[in-house]
C-alpha cells in the first residue's frame, strides 16, 4: 500500500466516524461510521456511561482492524469537544487507552470550526461564486451549531452556539410534555440562542444563502441524491419541509426518513432551528451538505502533507480571524500592519538566532495582528487586557496551547516583562515557554519600530554581527522616539538571544 494513505478517526456526539483516505489524490480508499451515542449520556447525566465506554471500546477495534487490513499504522483518533464537555472524559481517555493502545486528541471549537471551513472551501461545488453573496454556513452537531459568515467570497467570523438537537432536545424535554404548544417554546428558545450570533452580523450586510453541513443532519440525508454532495433548495422549498415535519408524527419520521429513535427525536429541534435561521437572515437559497468535520480534518492533512489536490491555504482563515478579532476592538489598522511587517521581517532574517519553523513563524503573525486589543478596555496595562480578550476569544484553527501562547506573547509584547525562565506561565511546557520569550522579544522589537504610530520606518536591513544585532532604518522623518524605545524594550531581546539589538536610522528626503 502507498505510504500516502492514511487514516482518520472523530468521536462525535452520535457515531464514530473514520476514513482511509490518500492524500496524495485526496481519494478516500474507505469511510464509515459506527453509532455510538455518547451525547445522550452526556447530555442526560454529564458523564460518558461504562457501556457506552464498552460501545467505543468495540467501535475503536474494529477500525482498528480495518486500518491494520489497509496497512495504515499511524493515524489519529480525535475527540470532538461534544466528547470532552463530559465530566469524566478525562478518565474515558485513560479507559480507551488502557483498552485500545490509542490516545484520544482533542480539538477546541476554534479548531473544530476551522476544519468544517477547510472542508467547504475544498470540497464544496461552487463555493467562491456561492459566498460572493453573503452566507451563512450552519454546521449542525447533535450538542452544537457553529455559524461561519461568508461575505464577497471572504471569510467573516465565526460563532458556536450550545444549540445542537439533541441538546435542544434534552433541556426542552420536560416541557414538552407539559405546554400545549411544545413547538412554539422551542421556537422561543432557539430565538432567544440566537440574538447574540444576529448582533455579531454587520448592519449593512445581507445573507441570502445558507449552506448546512453536519452530523445531526440525518433527517436531510435521503434529499440529497446518490453521489452527490449536497442539495439545493429555496425558501418556500425549505418551508414546506418545515410544515411536513412539524405535523408529522415520530411513527412517521421515523419511518419516511429511515431514522433511529434517537435521530428521531432530533428531527423537530433541527429543522426548527434551520428554519429560524431562514426567516431571522430571510435567506433565498439553501445548499444542504454531507460534508463533515472528517473532511476538513483530511483536507487539513493533505495541505500539510504538501498534496496538490489541496488547492487552498491553510492559514488564510486563520490570519482573517485574528484581523477580524483586531477590528473588533479598533485596532488601529496602520500600526497593526506595520508592526505584524516588521515582525515578519525580523523573523525571518533572524532565523539563524531562534531556529523556529513555519508554526511559530503563524503565532507570531498572530500576536502582532491582536496584541493591541486590550487597548479597547483600557489603554492603562491594556496588555493584560489583551492577554484576557484573547484568552477569552475564538481565534479560528489554533490549539488550546497555541491560543494561550498568542495571548502570553501579547502580554509580553509591552513593557511587562516576564520573569526570565517564564516559569509564572506554568501550565506551558518548557519548550513552548521558550518560544513565547522569543517570539515575544521579537515582537517588542516590531512594536518599538512604529513607536510614534505614525509609520516612519520605510524599510529595515537587518545585519547579525559579532557583538549586536544592527537595524538600520530607511525612514520618512527622525527615528530618536523609536530607537529611545527600542533601547527599553530590546532588553528582553538581549536576554533571550545573547545579543543587544540597535536601531540606527536615515532620514529619505
Amino acid at each position: 500500500m502507498a505510504m500516502s494513505e492514511h487514516g482518520f478517526v472523530v468521536i462525535g456526539a452520535q457515531s464514530v466516524f473514520f476514513s482511509i483516505t490518500n492524500l496524495k489524490t485526496l481519494v478516500e480508499v474507505e469511510r464509515g461510521a459506527y453509532p455510538v451515542s455518547i451525547g445522550e449520556d452526556i447530555f442526560a447525566t454529564h458523564e460518558i456511561q461504562p457501556g457506552t465506554v464498552d460501545q467505543l471500546v468495540v467501535a475503536l477495534q474494529t477500525i482498528d482492524q480495518l486500518m491494520t487490513d489497509y496497512g495504515v499504522k499511524s493515524y489519529e483518533i480525535i475527540g470532538t469537544h461534544s466528547f470532552f464537555e463530559a465530566k469524566n472524559s478525562q478518565f474515558v481517555c485513560d479507559q480507551l487507552f488502557s483498552r485500545t493502545g490509542r490516545p484520544v486528541a482533542t480539538l477546541t471549537l476554534s479548531q473544530e470550526s476551522y476544519y468544517r471551513t477547510q472542508a467547504v472551501l475544498g470540497k464544496f461545488p461552487h463555493f467562491d461564486q456561492i459566498t460572493q453573496k453573503g452566507t451563512v454556513l450552519i454546521d449542525i452537531s447533535s450538542g452544537s451549531v457553529e455559524l461561519t459568515a461568508f461575505a464577497n467570497g471572504e471569510f467573516g467570523f465565526s460563532r458556536n452556539l450550545s444549540l445542537g438537537p439533541l441538546r435542544v432536545f434534552e433541556v426542552m424535554g420536560d416541557l414538552q410534555r407539559t405546554v400545549p404548544n411544545p413547538t412554539e417554546v422551542m421556537r422561543d428558545y432557539i430565538d432567544s440562542r440566537l440574538a447574540d450570533f444576529m448582533r455579531l452580523l454587520p448592519k449593512n450586510q445581507h445573507y441570502p444563502h445558507m449552506i448546512l453541513m453536519g452530523s445531526a443532519l440525518s433527517v436531510f440525508n435521503t434529499l440529497i441524491p446518490s453521489g452527490e454532495e449536497m442539495v439545493e433548495t429555496d425558501h418556500e422549498g425549505f418551508r414546506l419541509i418545515y410544515q411536513e415535519v412539524v405535523q408529522a408524527s415520530d411513527q412517521y419520521l421515523s419511518d419516511h426518513f429511515d431514522l433511529t429513535p434517537t435521530q428521531t427525536a432530533q428531527v423537530l429541534p433541527t429543522v426548527l432551528l434551520v428554519y429560524r435561521l431562514l426567516k431571522t437572515l430571510n435567506a433565498e437559497r439553501v445548499w444542504i451538505s454531507n460534508l463533515k468535520l472528517l473532511d476538513g480534518i483530511e483536507l487539513s492533512a493533505a495541505g500539510e502533507a504538501g498534496s496538490q489536490a489541496a488547492a487552498i491555504d491553510p492559514t488564510r482563515e486563520i490570519l482573517i480571524s485574528a484581523q477580524n478579532l483586531a477590528d473588533r476592538y479598533q485596532v488601529d489598522p496602520k500600526h497593526r500592519d506595520s508592526t505584524v511587517n516588521f515582525a515578519l521581517q525580523l523573523f525571518d532574517r533572524l532565523k539563524k538566532l531562534h531556529g523556529l519553523g513555519k508554526r511559530e513563524r503563524l503565532l507570531l503573525q498572530i500576536a502582532a495582528t491582536v496584541n493591541d486589543v486590550g487597548s479597547y478596555v483600557d489603554t492603562h496595562k491594556h496588555y493584560e487586557h489583551s492577554e484576557y480578550i484573547i484568552n477569552s476569544s475564538e481565534l479560528m484553527g489554533l490549539t488550546m496551547p497555541e491560543q494561550r501562547m498568542v495571548a502570553a506573547i501579547a502580554r509580553y509584547h509591552s513593557s511587562d516583562t516576564p520573569q526570565t525562565d517564564l516559569s509564572d506561565l506554568h501550565e506551558l511546557n518548557s519548550t513552548r515557554r521558550l518560544i513565547i520569550a522569543k517570539l515575544s522579544a521579537l515582537l517588542r522589537v516590531a512594536d518599538s519600530l512604529d513607536a510614534s504610530r505614525q509609520q516612519k520606518i520605510q524599510k529595515i536591513r537587518v545585519s547579525i554581527q559579532p557583538t549586536r544585532v544592527l537595524l538600520t532604518a530607511t525612514a520618512t522623518d527622525d527615528v530618536e522616539l523609536e530607537r529611545w524605545t527600542l533601547q527599553t524594550k530590546g532588553e528582553f531581546f538581549a536576554i533571550v538571544f545573547g545579543l543587544p539589538i540597535e536601531l540606527k536610522g536615515k532620514t529619505r528626503l
